[in-house]
């Protein structure tokens, strides 16, 4: 079968992770994949390339241009020609939009899959819902053109399901995860060391961390908020943010303006994420909507204790004092409060119990995969 991966970039996010593993087993099942991406730093290229994946990049600047939005268009439509894919399947807004109208335009050359891997529309994204115009009415386009939808939870079924109503087209299927392949550093115990020296981290710190972008939808504002209640408290504590984005120097403002700056360590990139996790006490998720969590199956993995908001596909993973905390969406004070809480050593040893093993049953890679399978064949 030949497979036409079309996605938005394939930076080192979540949806970006998963289609790599998803890549992985569709190669060893023999079946022919390419990628098309539009923007980023190409971070899964090279190990694309090297399972014998074909990666196209199609420059795109912008959806509002006019001009490049038809050059994109016109190279892909040349692409599916010239290879003849069975299955074009779309992951993130913009190329499910593009994948819809090549499917317009070309009718039943191929079949049309998308992954929707957040509940949000189509202009609201990762940059939060406090917006008026949704873009409902392109996803119903781009769902009325598909032939199958998959969701990655039950909560983005939810979603979609109750405002483009197609109940046969949806179908939920999990992300898949391997703890064999997220890796820490060769010498982690060194690295550990390394990373404590470095970012002046004592032995008895209580480290919190977030590995997240810098975008309105991940509620960073409020973690820190929650931090600097906290940090009163806890005068031997730490607060780890991971990431980027167009957020950045407003959360680093607030930190500034709450006197905690000096407790958080900023780190733009870092390649080896379970060193993160390992080196933290406690994973924090302070998000407005999440459609899984990838992040939070690598912290589940690492067994790295975690607390997250009640929102959206969260309680899917984390079952509140079972394996995690979950707050009130939006609520500080109470993410303050589960920051005293996870102190205790035996509920953070059951945490990690319980999540790692919820981990292993729950989120196959070979499972993820034959579902997939079945619907391209279905299709």
């Amino acid at each position: 079968m030949i497979i036409f991966h079309l996605i938005s970039s394939i930076d080192k996010g979540g949806a970006e992770t998963h289609l790599y593993h998803l890549i992985k087993k569709q190669v060893e099942s023999k079946h022919n994949v390419f990628v098309i991406f539009l923007k980023g730093n190409a971070y899964w290229k090279k190990r694309l390339n090297k399972i014998g994946v074909m990666v196209y990049r199609l420059s795109f600047e912008s959806k509002y241009n006019l001009f490049n939005f038809l050059k994109v268009f016109l190279n892909l439509q040349k692409l599916i020609i010239k290879h003849n894919p069975q299955i074009v399947h779309a992951h993130l807004t913009t190329m499910e939009l593009f994948g819809a109208l090549l499917k317009l335009k070309l009718k039943n050359k191929f079949n049309f899959i998308v992954t929707k891997h957040l509940d949000s529309f189509f202009f609201e994204a990762s940059f939060g819902r406090r917006i008026f115009f949704r873009g409902i009415f392109i996803d119903k386009f781009i769902i009325n053109k598909c032939e199958k939808v998959i969701c990655i939870s039950k909560q983005v079924k939810k979603y979609f399901s109750e405002k483009i109503i197609y109940p046969k087209k949806y179908k939920v299927i999990y992300y898949g995860f391997s703890t064999k392949d997220f890796k820490s550093s060769s010498n982690i115990d060194k690295t550990l060391k390394a990373l404590k020296l470095k970012y002046k981290i004592n032995k008895n710190d209580i480290i919190l961390s977030n590995i997240a972008r810098h975008v309105k939808q991940k509620s960073l504002d409020l973690l820190i908020k929650a931090y600097s209640i906290y940090s009163k408290k806890k005068k031997n504590s730490k607060l780890i943010l991971v990431g980027k984005g167009p957020e950045t120097n407003s959360l680093k403002k607030l930190a500034l303006k709450l006197n905690v700056n000096k407790n958080i360590v900023w780190i733009k990139n870092y390649e080896k994420i379970k060193d993160i996790f390992l080196l933290s006490d406690v994973f924090v998720l302070p998000s407005e909507y999440e459609g899984l969590g990838l992040v939070l199956l690598e912290s589940m993995s690492s067994k790295t204790p975690i607390i997250a908001s009640n929102t959206s596909a969260i309680p899917e993973l984390v079952k509140n004092n079972f394996n995690g905390f979950l707050f009130t969406k939006g609520n500080y004070q109470e993410l303050a409060d589960k920051f005293e809480l996870i102190e205790n050593q035996k509920i953070r040893k059951k945490f990690e119990k319980n999540a790692f093993n919820f981990l292993l049953k729950n989120f196959s890679l070979d499972k993820m995969n034959s579902e997939t399978t079945k619907i391209y064949l279905s299709s």
